[in-house]
């Protein structure tokens, strides 16, 4: 019994590395979840938004008055006097800025425009690494499956030359044609190993964006995508572009966010510097020592030495307490601030001009991406049939070559077109499924027209 728990616990010690070499299975529809879990970018700007946080939560400490406490002890030897100094000054000072409280209101408000920016520049950093790891994906599927294809295209091809070589040798084909069969075996062998080289290429960088040393990624699962009408997709897109386009969401935000900073640069123009100050000041002071003259109230008669002197005094504290307020308006100043307040005018214009051309742009460039689509649906609906067409082709002239009524030219020439169309199929299906995402991230949502027809 002990030995075989001894083999079963070997065993698993010997499993265990192949276990930790075993690729990741990632599947394709589960790419939202991994890239909120893997992104390092996202990562960076979660931190950043946590940081404008903390500035967010004590954006109503910036109301509170300006409060300075001083306390300042000191001492002195006077040695030319004869004696000693020592004691303290305190001072309590509390300023209202009016001015600077208008400013405080604008400037938490742009605060908080800039916290709403920031979340969403998250959601579109999250939709394009969501774009650019599923385009990857499908990429790297892409070269894999032209991979499968070009090895089988060799291995199909390197049968038929030693076919076509023992028949030339038997005197039944022509040196041409064993020479053409021996180029097509070569080209396809030089598109295998170029195909291998891509798809690896692909999959590194797949890889190395979520930090993985392997994966094995699944197939898309086939499915058919219909024509979007283009008249009816427009409409119901193109008005809501402000409401689902990043780029053209964050524009927005930062026309509001010039908009405040305007009303700061007119604050300092046109808003008088009003101010309350208030003020408490105390101090306390001590002298000892020998010399002194009748003159100084402070000095009596010491008996131990024989002589007028200084004594310990603790004199009571001065207190003084008071307050002003009033009003500064900058004069040369005020031309500086006039500046900034045009300049601030112009920026906006500036912002509001690039908003609009951007979402007219979009729309255009929405259109585009609708007509490429519909384009790339039709072709692909055409290489589908073109290769069921070829395949019944292949196979008749297959039957014709094994009877002899056809000669293995024609079976050749056949054979090049079913793989032709093959290859026009898997390029098509992964274009499609690219273009379908690049659709989506114009429209907020990555995988929205993957999970529709």
């Amino acid at each position: 019994m002990i030995r075989f728990y001894s083999f079963l616990f070997f065993l698993f010690l010997s499993i265990l590395p192949i276990l930790k070499i075993w690729p990741d299975p990632v599947e394709f529809y589960d790419l939202p979840k991994l890239v909120g879990e893997k992104s390092y970018e996202l990562k960076l700007k979660e931190m950043e938004i946590e940081r404008k946080k903390v500035d967010i939560d004590s954006r109503n400490l910036r109301y509170l008055p300006s409060v300075n406490l001083e306390h300042s002890p000191f001492f002195e030897s006077l040695r030319g006097d004869g004696y000693n100094r020592k004691g303290w000054n305190t001072s309590l000072n509390l300023n209202w800025n009016f001015q600077d409280q208008g400013n405080t209101v604008l400037t938490n408000m742009i605060m908080e425009l800039e916290y709403e920016r920031l979340l969403l520049e998250y959601r579109a950093l999250y939709q394009k690494e969501l774009f650019d790891q599923a385009f990857q994906y499908a990429e790297t599927l892409k070269l894999l499956a032209f991979y499968d294809y070009d090895f089988s295209n060799e291995s199909d091809a390197d049968k038929q030359f030693q076919t076509v070589q023992k028949l030339y040798k038997q005197g039944i084909e022509s040196y041409l044609v064993t020479q053409n069969s021996k180029v097509d075996y070569f080209f396809y062998k030089y598109n295998v190993i170029k195909s291998r080289l891509d798809q690896q290429k692909s999959q590194s960088i797949f890889r190395r964006k979520f930090l993985l040393k392997d994966v094995a990624l699944k197939q898309i699962p086939e499915r058919e995508y219909k024509i979007l009408p283009l008249e009816s997709t427009l409409s119901e897109y193109e008005k809501n572009l402000t409401d689902l386009n990043f780029d053209i969401i964050l524009t927005v935000n930062q026309v509001k966010i010039l908009e405040i900073q305007k009303m700061v640069r007119f604050n300092e123009l046109w808003v008088p510097d009003f101010f309350v100050n208030v003020y408490n000041q105390s101090s306390r002071e001590s002298y000892s020592g020998l010399s002194g003259t009748w003159a100084n109230s402070m000095e009596v008669y010491d008996y131990s030495r024989n002589d007028f002197s200084r004594y310990a005094r603790s004199s009571d504290a001065d207190f003084n307490v008071g307050g002003n307020f009033g009003f500064r308006f900058p004069l040369f100043n005020r031309w500086l601030s006039k500046n900034e307040f045009d300049k601030s005018k112009i920026e906006i214009k500036l912002a509001k001009s690039q908003s609009q051309f951007l979402r007219e742009n979009t729309g255009l460039y929405l259109f585009e991406l609708i007509q490429q689509h519909n384009n790339l649906v039709e072709l692909y609906d055409i290489s589908r049939e073109s290769k069921r067409i070829a395949e019944e082709n292949y196979q008749i002239m297959e039957k014709a070559y094994k009877t002899g009524s056809a000669s293995v030219i024609e079976l050749q020439t056949v054979d090049r077109r079913l793989r032709d169309v093959m290859r026009n199929e898997i390029q098509n299906r992964y274009d499609l499924i690219q273009l379908r995402l690049q659709i989506g991230l114009l429209l907020g949502d990555t995988m929205k027209f993957l999970n529709n027809n």
